[in-house]
């Protein structure tokens, strides 16, 4: 009976669905690091975003991080913004700059059950989380 029991969850674990949900990435340079806790919508909306390659802000930064963000099947840019703002926002970036949006291939479906599986594009938003240097010398007391 155990067997069973075994063999049945196993089975019923196995061909379960499989599929992505929005997620996000970073890799932290120059020594950075995060802290991970709540923002509010007011600290999410002064981090500016800068679209393109070679966009950049006019006054000097410091580079934080890597970001990544890959939406599910269907997601918005909107919602895939607001995952990069989160995670600079952990390293206490001011901007995200290069912002820049490409595909990625995903499979949605069963694990076992294969058939109705289905591949689809999801988007995918690369930049680089920076502080202003000016900023940084302030918070400092420099």
């Amino acid at each position: 009976m155990k067997k069973i029991l075994s063999t049945s969850l196993i089975v019923l674990c196995l061909s379960g669905c499989i599929g992505y949900g929005n997620g996000i990435m970073s890799y932290a340079i120059n020594g950075s690091s995060s802290k991970d806790r709540n923002f509010t919508q007011e600290e999410l909306d002064k981090i500016e975003i800068f679209f393109g390659v070679n966009t950049k802000p006019s006054q000097p930064y410091i580079q934080l991080s890597y970001l990544e963000a890959t939406g599910e099947h269907a997601a918005s840019m909107d919602e895939l913004v607001l995952l990069l703002k989160k995670e600079a926002a952990k390293y206490g970036a001011d901007a995200i700059i290069e912002v820049s949006r490409i595909a990625e291939a995903r499979e949605a479906g069963s694990v076992v059950f294969t058939e109705g599986n289905y591949v689809y594009d999801a988007m995918v938003l690369t930049g680089i989380a920076v502080k202003y240097t000016e900023k940084a010398k302030k918070l400092g007391g420099k």
